[in-house]
């Protein structure tokens, strides 16, 4: 019997999946065949109709092509499986209900004991909710009246962001507290557990996906870090949401592309090392996925326009301030602003660079970051996780032509590139931790694929898994909360920095006994006590904030029931000075440790004070003289105050970068004498930026018409070389200098880099 046979047109492929091709019979038969084409496969199919003699009465030709690119190409072609429907809602199940349980798991890491451990809470992380809040009442401007401006005043420089905008609604509906300030930001954090666990199951085909989110969680670096409201932690989960988003779009999701852009600029916006990081990701990204940026270049063009939107905040912020990149360097320090040969920094860079990827620094102890970035013991990945941690990156750097894996090296070396800039930290080169914990559940589940070789019960493995993780996860949170607080001894300025919460919630106790009481606070204690002043209290704050050696140097009003909160080595100089009778300590506010933190007390003046204080300004008044050789090998007698930093052969050193202070004399007086002939047409003074006026007096030698030259200096952000110009050489005899800190008091300090007589 002839049979006839019906065939589709032809096909092709290239939307990231295995054509399935029908093939169907006529109507009678009911017969069709399905074949499936692999990427880059081609099927050739000959059809021949016979007639009822068996003689071929027609021929026809068709082809069928899957044009996706080979196997090592895609990421991961879906492989078929008997009864799908069943086995991937069996899984799904599973991990889902896992997933949400170590999430669960890992907020309540996060939000327990939130506002004791760390025990600290300071400046960086009180002054993200004080500009939020600043921010709404200035109607969205900041305090150089820029309206949404694109960065934020942090420390004297430019470096807050996305993390402020993050707090302004949690402000807004909760006000200020610690609970809600560090909540907000491991909220946030999130997204990083979430991005780990969606590259694990979606790119990495993990059968233990949840495991990432464990994992995370008691990574030491990211458990402390998860719990404060640095804004690192943002920039860092929204560096995971942007490589989670990016390998959405390598598996054939484009419109993931203009998502992961999105998640990159606030990344990007969130703090400064993450600009560098992000810069050399995208590159990367752009060069090693050339070909796939090509096939898909409709999408490609809409993420760029959706770049060049978002990065319109970047360039205002360059236009506005111009020189705010070089200065944040300065700032820091970093060696990229100094005088030294190009070849040399980019030595100092790649050598600070390899540094934050030695393993050693990530999975032993170290003393290189500070104290209150570290937990006693631990590593900033834990160490007993480094063998999973190298087997999957010995499995990444296997299938390195395999884009999940590919990626994840290329966030491993991207990383540290932005801390390199101006030195090994944790909270610059934290973005590590992403690629680090992805590549450690990567190793851990292969290990667990080999143990699936033993005959279990289904579900006993990842039960395991999950119950063993928990215990690490609870194990940990119950040392910080109990060990932590001892775990260093230095509380200080130098140290942990804490008192934050436990000193302001005592002084409002006191101003809400008696609005009236008058309360005096040591600053000394941490950084930008200020700026934490204002988060716990509403403007204007209800007490005064500075050193007791204001109180020591002038004569100041002292009421009987004033209340001075000192620490330790503030009340030790109040008792060594002679000029109290009445130190009354009536409260004490200790360490963790026990010891003595901030002191509660009363003072009175000595019944002679006014004597003293007269003493004490003649002797600091009086000049020492002693005999030195500037640069060019002139002999000279200079007459100087006393100093507490600094010798005065530093002035004349030809170095800008060595100093001399003064004890508590405002102006400072130096008088020159030529010990031989020096012949003088301009005096240059290296200064800072505070406010200063500058009087010089020069006497010539031949007693002649004496010349005098005053300069005023407004305050300035930056150094300053300020050159005194003479009408014409002049042969010194004397020349007297007064540097006076214009906006400061009588006993403040003054400081001098440099005098160059030329």
């Amino acid at each position: 019997m002839a049979r006839s046979e019906s065939f589709q047109p032809d096909e092709t492929a290239g939307d990231g999946k295995v054509r399935q091709v029908e093939l169907n019979a006529n109507a009678r038969t009911n017969t069709s065949v399905n074949i499936l084409l692999e990427p880059g496969a081609s099927l050739d199919v000959t059809v021949t109709q016979l007639n009822g003699d068996g003689k071929a009465v027609s021929l026809e030709h068709k082809r069928f092509v899957n044009l996706l690119e080979p196997k090592q190409e895609e990421p991961f072609p879906e492989k078929p499986e008997q009864d799908t429907k069943i086995c991937f809602s069996k899984k799904i199940t599973w991990q889902i209900w896992l997933m949400a349980a170590a999430l669960a798991v890992y907020l309540a890491t996060r939000f327990i004991g939130l506002d004791s451990y760390p025990i600290y809470f300071f400046t960086d992380e009180a002054v993200q909710t004080v500009l939020a809040a600043d921010l709404v009442h200035n109607d969205f401007r900041d305090y150089q009246d820029e309206l949404l401006p694109t960065y934020f005043i942090n420390g004297g420089q430019y470096n807050l962001g996305t993390s402020v905008y993050l707090q302004i609604l949690p402000w807004l509906i909760f006000g200020k507290s610690i609970w809600v300030t560090r909540g907000t930001s491991v909220l946030v954090s999130l997204l990083a557990a979430l991005s780990i666990w969606l590259m694990l199951k979606d790119n990495l085909k993990s059968k233990f996906a949840f495991a990432g989110i464990l994992l995370l969680s008691i990574t030491p670096a990211w458990f402390l870090h998860s719990r404060t409201a640095f804004e690192t932690v943002t920039a860092v989960s929204f560096y995971a949401a942007f490589l989670a988003a990016y390998l959405q779009y390598r598996q054939g999701k484009p419109k993931f592309l203009p998502v992961a852009v999105a998640m990159g600029a606030l990344c990007f916006y969130s703090y400064s090392p993450a600009q560098l990081v992000m810069a050399v990701t995208a590159l990367l990204l752009l060069v090693v996925d050339f070909r796939t940026h090509m096939r898909n270049w409709k999408i490609v063009l809409i993420s760029l326009g959706v770049a060049v939107l978002l990065a319109a905040p970047y360039v205002r912020f360059l236009i506005l301030h111009p020189d705010e990149n070089k200065r944040h360097l300065e700032i820091l320090g970093s060696y990229w602003i100094k005088e030294v040969p190009f070849g040399n920094k980019l030595g100092i860079y790649f050598q600070e660079y390899l540094k934050m990827l030695n393993p050693l620094y990530w999975f032993l102890p170290n003393k290189l970051d500070l104290e209150r970035h570290l937990m006693k013991g631990y590593g900033h990945l834990l160490l007993w996780t480094a063998p999973f941690y190298f087997l999957g990156f010995v499995q990444a750097v296997k299938k390195i032509k395999e884009p999940q894996y590919r990626i994840l090296l290329i966030a491993t070396l991207a990383a540290p590139s932005g801390a390199a800039l101006a030195g090994a930290a944790i909270t610059r080169s934290l973005f590590m931790v992403i690629p680090a914990v992805t590549l450690t559940a990567v190793g851990l589940d292969q290990v667990l694929g080999w143990a699936e070789g033993i005959k279990l019960p289904k579900l006993a493995l990842p039960l395991f898994v999950f119950v063993t993780l928990t215990s690490v996860n609870g194990i940990m949170l119950g040392d910080a909360l109990i060990n932590g607080p001892l775990w260093y001894s230095d509380y200080s300025l130098s140290g942990q920095q804490y008192g934050a919460k436990q000193v302001f919630a005592e002084i409002k106790k006191l101003v809400d006994e008696d609005p009236e009481r008058k309360v005096f606070l040591s600053p000394s204690w941490a950084n930008g006590t200020d700026v934490v002043a204002r988060f716990f209290f509403d403007d204007p704050i209800p007490f005064k904030m500075g050193s007791i050696d204001n109180y020591l140097f002038e004569k100041q009003e002292i009421d009987p029931d004033q209340v001075f909160i000192l620490i330790p080595e503030e009340l030790e100089r109040a008792k060594t000075s002679g000029k109290f009778k009445t130190i009354e300590i009536y409260k004490t506010l200790d360490y963790p440790n026990g010891q003595p933190g901030f002191y509660f007390l009363h003072l009175a003046y000595a019944d002679n004070i006014d004597e003293i204080f007269a003493e004490e300004k003649a002797a600091r008044t009086a000049l020492s003289e002693t005999t030195l050789y500037d640069p060019q090998g002139h002999k000279l007698l200079v007459s100087y105050p006393t100093l507490d930093m600094g010798n005065i052969e530093n002035l004349f050193d030809g170095d800008g970068n060595t100093l001399v202070r003064t004890l508590e004399s405002n102006p400072m007086q130096l008088v020159i004498k030529p010990a031989g002939e020096l012949t003088v047409k301009r005096i240059i003074i290296h200064i800072g930026g505070t406010a200063t006026t500058i009087d010089v007096v020069v006497t010539p030698a031949d007693g002649s018409g004496t010349i005098r030259i005053k300069k005023i200096l407004e305050d300035s952000s930056d150094f300053r070389s300020v050159e005194i110009d003479l009408a014409q050489p002049v042969k010194a005899g004397t020349i007297e200098l007064t540097i006076l800190n214009t906006n400061d008091v009588d006993f403040a300090h003054v400081h001098v880099w440099e005098v160059t007589l030329q």
